[in-house]
């Protein structure tokens, strides 16, 4: 990794940590990066059953470095100037594996995108989430705030916190549903590897099935949706997870899932 992004896997369970909190965090273009290969490759890696996502104490991630934003000329291409507004900064949601973001100080700009992305968000007090993008003349710049977010705490809380740029507090994130719960600062290492190992504990093989039909349930037909379920279930019922989880029902036992 670099020296501000610190990968980990212990257990079956990757953890990313941002390492800059001298800028609270803030991302340079290389930070992006090196958070993106690690998603990437630990969605891909068979050992790694769930990613969680942490700064170190104190901070999570503040948005993008605005200097090392302002040091690509003002007549680049839009992609170049802003190099997370195109699909592949979506590497959070697309992740085929759990990912938790565990929230300890300020989010803002893309922070706060990268954790709407996240399948679960836990916090501890201290943290705080700001869509301050209209204060800078923007939009959302990965397009999470205008697509999931409304998903997550519905569409007149997104439009509130999009409108206004203003900072809510933990309580208030986990009162709308953005959060999922709020823990003392001490224990959210401790949770948030609690709740990957649980969200990760049944088969892979039909996990990655159940994500991908909940994330594009919200863009499909109901009759599409159906008709893709049918394909999984399919596959599932074939599959040797399926096989070993029914056999572990009958003889009393834990499953042990090979993830085909």
């Amino acid at each position: 990794m670099t020296e501000h992004v610190h990968h980990d896997v212990t257990d079956g369970i990757a953890t990313i940590t941002l390492d800059r909190p001298g800028r609270r965090n803030a991302l340079t273009y290389e930070m992006l990066d090196a958070v993106r290969e690690a998603v990437l490759r630990d969605g891909a890696d068979p050992e790694v059953e769930a990613i969680v996502f942490a700064g170190v104490p104190g901070s999570f991630c503040a948005g993008t470095d605005l200097t090392a934003l302002h040091e690509v000329a003002a007549d680049a291409d839009p992609l170049e100037r802003t190099s997370h507004t195109d699909g592949t900064q979506w590497f959070w949601a697309d992740c085929p594996k759990p990912t938790i973001a565990a929230i300890d100080g300020p989010v803002a700009g893309f922070g706060v995108e990268m954790a709407t992305m996240c399948d679960f968000r836990i916090a501890t007090p201290r943290a705080r989430f700001s869509w301050v993008f209209v204060q800078r003349g923007l939009v959302p710049d990965a397009g999470a705030g205008t697509w999931l977010l409304p998903q997550i705490v519905g569409l007149q809380q997104a439009k509130r916190l999009l409108y206004t740029g203003e900072f809510i507090d933990a309580a208030e994130a986990e009162r709308i549903g953005f959060l999922l719960e709020v823990v003392p600062p001490v224990d959210l290492t401790g949770r948030a590897r609690e709740l990957a190992a649980q969200v990760s504990s049944g088969s892979p093989y039909a996990l990655t099935r159940v994500k991908a039909l909940l994330d594009s349930s919200y863009t499909k037909p109901r009759a599409q949706h159906l008709a893709d379920n049918v394909v999984a279930l399919t596959e599932c019922q074939q599959s040797e997870d399926h096989r070993e989880g029914v056999a572990a029902f009958l003889e009393k036992r834990p499953a042990v899932f090979r993830g085909r």
